[in-house]
Parts: structure tokens; C-alpha cells; sequence
């Protein structure tokens, strides 16, 4: 089966496939008892976990035993919100929407739905921990809006001790 690559702007925050993937994340999506949502931004390279960064934070999650506790979602543009798990499903997978093609209709679209999925999620995770570049940790920050109020981390190589330290110690409740 031959799978369509969606690419532009603002425009796929309207697509049906996009909105049906929107859609299924906040009537489907269930936390699965994990107690720390750690929200990160989307990369260039799809599925998510082929990026160099992804690739080193998942390598962190898995050796250190942080499976069982750490959710990771994947906020961007134009799907707001994809669970890991979710990462290889169409069209999360099948994507290309550069940062500089978000306009302010797309980036309160963005906020809108991201805050919609905040409100199904608010206390279901003992702690939010955000480590996202700074175009996707703004998002982040403007839609939590007060819900909660996430660790935010620095996001770029030389903190991944830190996030490992902030996560680890969330995991034995030292923070």
C-alpha cells in the first residue's frame, strides 16, 4: 500500500486525515498508568524516533528502566499531539509541515486543540516535564495555561543528564 505524504502550512491542521488522528487521540487516548507525561517537540524525520534526539531520549528511557513510568507525546504541527506509541500510524508518520509555514490562524488552531487534550489529560499524571525547542515549548507553555505547571528543561544535547536526573528522581518521588 502506497501511503500519501501530506506537506504545507496552516492548510493540514484541516486535513480530514489529520483531523481524524486529532480526533482519535482525544476520544481514544488512555493513560496507561504511567505517573509522568514528558512532552517533546516533532522533528523533521518521521517516524519521530529516526531523529538523533529522540533516538538518545528514548535510549535514556529504555536503559534506565523509565518505561513503566514516563509517557512521552510528541506536540506539533499540524497533529497537536501523538502519543509514542502512536508514532507510526498514519499520518503521524507521513508528514511535512515546516515551523516557518505556521501562521497565527494555525498557531491558535495549534493552541486551541493542544489545550483541549491538556483538559482530557489534567490529573492523570502526577508530573508534566516539557523538553522541546523553543517554538514548540512556547506552544506548550500557552496552552497548559495554568492546568498545570510543568518542569521545563532546556532543550539541546548537554541537558539530557538533566532530563535523565529530573526524570529519574520524579520516578523515586525525590522532587
Amino acid at each position: 500500500m502506497v501511503t500519501k505524504k501530506l506537506v504545507g502550512g496552516d492548510e493540514l491542521f484541516f486535513h480530514p486525515h489529520v483531523i481524524n488522528f486529532y480526533n482519535e487521540v482525544i476520544e481514544k487516548w488512555k493513560n496507561n498508568s504511567k505517573r509522568i507525561a514528558l512532552f517533546l517537540g516533532c522533528t523533521l524525520h518521521k517516524p519521530y524516533s529516526k531523529s538523533f534526539m529522540h533516538r538518545k531520549i528514548i535510549g535514556l528511557i529504555q536503559k534506565y528502566g523509565l518505561n513503566e513510568d514516563v509517557q512521552q507525546f510528541i506536540i506539533g504541527e499540524p497533529l497537536v499531539v501523538c502519543p509514542r506509541e502512536w508514532e507510526n500510524r498514519y499520518p503521524a508518520a507521513h508528514y511535512e509541515f515546516p515551523p516557518e509555514r505556521l501562521g497565527e490562524n494555525g498557531k491558535k488552531i495549534f493552541i486551541t486543540r493542544l489545550k483541549e487534550f491538556f483538559n482530557k489529560i489534567n490529573g492523570n499524571y502526577e508530573v508534566y516535564v516539557i523538553f522541546a525547542p523553543n517554538h514548540h515549548r512556547k506552544i506548550i507553555l500557552s496552552a497548559c495555561d495554568d492546568m498545570f505547571s510543568p518542569t521545563v528543561i532546556p532543550y539541546n544535547i548537554y541537558n539530557l543528564p538533566r532530563l535523565l536526573n529530573i526524570l529519574k528522581n520524579y520516578k523515586q518521588r525525590k522532587i
